[in-house]
């Protein structure tokens, strides 16, 4: 720690003290980009499966607000939940690539709520989603890997609190208020990484269910309900509770040094295919072979990956899951399942990895064909590569290697492939021109007193 004061109070006191003009326009504008990202995701997974269960779960109510995708109503903390999952159902949300966290899904799920329900300003908006990013961030860093490593997945965690930092943004709550919405989402913060072994639905919840976790304990904070205010660092606290390694030393400097001076959201990478973060680089790389070279798949022997240690126990093994995916989802933290469907489509996107792909013998050949090997020089959280080598039976190989996947901040995607990427998001939802008129006013939400108006025209009714 860098004082006596609790890391809890110190991002209170730092956040209600906080005014716009401390504020740097590229943060907002990065901010503005997330939102621009998110609400394509969100429009891209309204015709699941598990997003129209979800719809089915929740209910009109007085006093609701609008939801994305849908000409629907629903009580706030719902609609957190249905949005978070809406974002995040196809693995088309985006990453804090240090710590491998995706909290925008459920940072903007609330924060849009709570917004539509105030009718507050675009840059109020971005304000909070700058806030909520940033301190999700952060404090994912004071124990970065440790989570996953005991089944615990850490965007649940975290996202809750971004979430929980960026209602208050919007609320305007003092340092004490601020401190008790943490200190409630500590409680409410949860999330087990059990999905990954049988690809059920419940992991595409977690982002919903962190947004609706924060609209709780904000709504509660508000009342006066109290929270811890060591719920960081305290010996029954978040890290010491989740973490239990005893000789662990926690980076809270991570968490609270250099506030408003360092922006740790700059380091969110969007997702250019919809996927485990992880998997992207290969998808790159293997979409490079393809595009450069003609492949012929009934030629190939093998195809080798080289893979960094800390990304194989999420896409690599066990190798019998990878290899016998049971749902989409559980195919999209497939790293053989993906490069397969890259090899049969030559593309990678929101049609990829159908119920039909699952079920076809082809496709399940050839990702029986993907080897890895761990690349002990890529031990650098920060710099997401891969490299891919198809090899012939007749001894023919073509490579590529990915140094920084496109979208981390040493190869960023351009706010016209976001655009692009926003469109294709669109299809099936919206008619072309609706999409462009919702480009534009996301792309101006900074000059506008009411959000309302913007998001209105994601609004669709549905079709029965």
């Amino acid at each position: 720690m860098t004082s006596k004061r609790s890391t809890s109070i110190a991002i209170a006191e730092w956040l209600a003290g906080l005014r716009p003009d401390e504020i740097p326009d590229h943060a907002l504008q990065s901010a503005k980009l997330r939102v621009l990202d998110i609400v394509g995701a969100m429009l891209g997974g309204r015709g699941t499966l598990l997003v129209n269960q979800v719809l089915g779960s929740v209910t009109d109510s007085g006093g609701a607000v609008p939801v994305v995708g849908f000409d629907k109503r629903v009580e706030l903390s719902r609609a957190a939940l249905l949005q978070g999952t809406m974002a995040c159902v196809l693995e088309y949300d985006d990453t804090h690539v240090a710590s491998g966290i995706h909290s925008s899904s459920a940072v903007i799920a609330a924060a849009l709520g709570v917004g539509r329900q105030f009718h507050i300003s675009g840059s109020r908006l971005l304000e909070a989603v700058l806030i909520g990013n940033e301190l999700a961030a952060r404090l994912a860093l004071v124990a970065p890997g440790m989570m996953h490593r005991v089944g615990i997945h850490p965007t649940a965690i975290f996202a809750t609190f971004g979430s929980g930092y960026a209602i208050a943004k919007i609320l305007g709550f003092d340092a004490r208020q601020i401190i008790n919405t943490a200190g409630i989402c500590g409680s409410f913060a949860s999330g087990i990484m059990a999905s990954w072994e049988d690809g059920t639905a419940a992991k595409s919840l977690h982002t919903g269910w962190a947004a609706s976790s924060a609209v709780q304990a904000a709504n509660l904070a508000r009342q006066g309900v109290t929270g811890p205010s060591n719920v960081f660092e305290g010996r029954f606290g978040l890290f010491r509770s989740h973490v239990q390694v005893p000789e662990y030393e926690f980076d809270l400097g991570a968490a609270r040094d250099k506030l408003g001076q360092r922006w740790e959201a700059l380091n969110i990478a969007p997702r250019a295919y919809p996927c485990g973060h992880y998997i992207q680089p290969f998808i790159e790389a293997v979409l490079g072979i393809v595009q450069s070279n003609s492949i012929e798949i009934d030629q190939i022997e093998r195809i080798d990956c080289a893979v960094a240690e800390y990304m194989v126990p999420l896409i690599c093994e066990p190798a019998k899951e990878k290899l016998n995916p049971a749902t989409s989802w559980h195919a999209r933290y497939s790293l053989p399942f993906c490069i397969a469907a890259c090899l049969q489509n030559g593309t990678f996107n929101k049609y990829s990895l159908s119920d039909a792909d699952l079920a076809d013998d082809s496709h399940r050949k050839l990702a029986a064909k993907v080897t890895y090997q761990v690349d002990r020089q890529a031990v650098d959280r920060t710099k997401w590569g891969g490299g891919v080598t198809i090899v012939y039976r007749s001894g023919e190989r073509f490579g590529r290697v990915v140094e920084h996947l496109r979208g981390t901040p040493q190869n960023p995607m351009q706010e016209c492939e976001l655009v692009a990427k926003f469109m294709h998001n669109a299809e099936g939802v919206l008619n072309r021109g609706d999409s462009e008129r919702a480009v534009n006013a996301i792309m101006q939400l900074e000059r506008v007193e009411d959000i309302d108006p913007v998001f209105d025209l994601l609004s669709v009714p549905i079709v029965k």
